[in-house]
């Protein structure tokens, strides 16, 4: 297999030139070989660690994957970067929304029973209690409009 190297600073390896590099770098096991292949093929080792931490995370995936998957390229672009920041802000504030809601309705469902409990409570020491007459109450009237029974 021929190794390619860089011809320019500015050269950017395909990801089929990175899987190969990084199998040949995998093979260099004596002490100092790994520094060796770095300089021959011109790529900072810091260049082959970040493709091997993108390989270990599933990043970047042999030719033959990509192949299948039809993916063009696993890593993200600064719009899906963005997007990806603004989602997990908007997440959080929801969840945050979500756990008031949940106190919230914790609060109504206990204060709900009380007053069922308490409404027992009255009407269980005192049973001559009338029946309030549906509709609307009376304080609820506005004086003058017809409806009071004081006119």
């Amino acid at each position: 297999m021929e190794i390619p190297t860089r011809p320019s600073k500015l050269h950017r390896f395909s990801a089929q030139q990175k899987w190969d590099l990084l199998l040949e770098y995998d093979k260099c096991l004596d002490w100092g070989s790994k520094s060796e292949f770095c300089r021959r093929v011109q790529v900072n080792s810091g260049t082959f660690r970040d493709w091997l931490v993108a390989r270990e995370e599933g990043r970047l995936l042999p030719p033959a994957a990509q192949a299948v998957s039809g993916e063009r390229s696993r890593w993200m672009t600064a719009r899906e970067r963005d997007e990806l920041k603004r989602l997990r802000t908007e997440n959080e504030r929801l969840k945050k929304k979500l756990e008031k809601s949940e106190a919230a309705v914790e609060i109504l469902g206990k204060a709900a029973a009380l007053l069922d409990a308490m409404a027992r409570s009255a009407a269980a020491t005192d049973p001559h209690l009338e029946e309030p007459e549906p509709g609307r109450p009376e304080w609820l009237n506005k004086p003058g409009d017809g409806t009071s029974s004081s006119e």
